[in-house]
């Protein structure tokens, strides 16, 4: 017998979506960032200090890191692409309509703020999420879409706003880490979450032909009509 898959409450899936998309964009959590530097090159400081200067210097930090990403790319992996990227193009609708549901407001004008390359690439991480993760490509389904958001949001701050720079790397060049970092931990309990998720919104129901015989019956007639044709 085969079976067809519904999802029941799908406007409350759609808007708890939504409504968690917002919510992790305001919580934050202080995580040690890594940054490197070099001395000044300056051979009249001795010979000594000359060679060390081709080394970094590592300073270690603790700097704010937000959940919006991963919290995208996990509800991704658990509900697929349709329903996540719906969700992420409906919360970026009203951002842009004037709600202030981003992290700078909102507006049509929200162009103008630096951080817009990172929002604008969310249906992107939602969707590529979702469809190489159901691919089951889960390795790539971490690395391949958090890689595209930062590569976006760099391309933006260098094209549009290349007095961002240092944001840039505090952004990206250090928070890429713990995105990737976090999918590859969370990446183990994805199917029981998804199966958890599942039992609440997702029912298989038996699928029937159009004059009400199972499908199964019926090729199960057929092939016994031909072997005694």
């Amino acid at each position: 017998m085969g079976h067809r898959t519904v999802i029941q409450f799908r406007f409350i899936l759609i808007l708890g979506l939504v409504i968690l998309t917002y919510i992790s964009n305001l919580i934050y959590i202080k995580l040690p960032f890594f940054s490197a530097s070099f001395s000044e090159k300056d051979i009249s400081q001795g010979l000594l200090s000359f060679y060390l200067s081709f080394f970094p210097h590592i300073k270690v930090e603790f700097q704010l890191y937000n959940l919006q990403v991963i919290t995208i790319w996990a509800y991704s992996i658990i509900f697929g692409p349709i329903f996540s990227t719906t969700s992420i193009l409906i919360y970026l609708f009203l951002g842009f309509i004037g709600l202030p549901i981003f992290a700078g407001g909102g507006g049509l004008n929200y162009f103008n703020e630096p951080t817009f390359g990172y929002l604008i690439s969310l249906p992107l991480l939602a969707y590529l999420s979702g469809y190489i993760y159901k691919k089951n490509s889960r390795l790539l389904s971490v690395f391949l879409p958090i890689v595209g958001v930062h590569l976006i949001g760099i391309f933006y701050l260098f094209i549009f706003k290349q007095e961002y720079i240092n944001l840039a790397w505090y952004m990206s060049f250090s928070m890429i880490g713990y995105d990737i970092l976090f999918g590859f931990l969370l990446l183990p309990i994805m199917p029981f979450m998804s199966f958890i998720l599942h039992e609440m919104f997702i029912q298989e129901i038996p699928t029937i032909d159009h004059d009400g015989t199972d499908k199964q019956i019926t090729k199960t007639f057929s092939r016994f009509k031909k072997q005694i044709v």
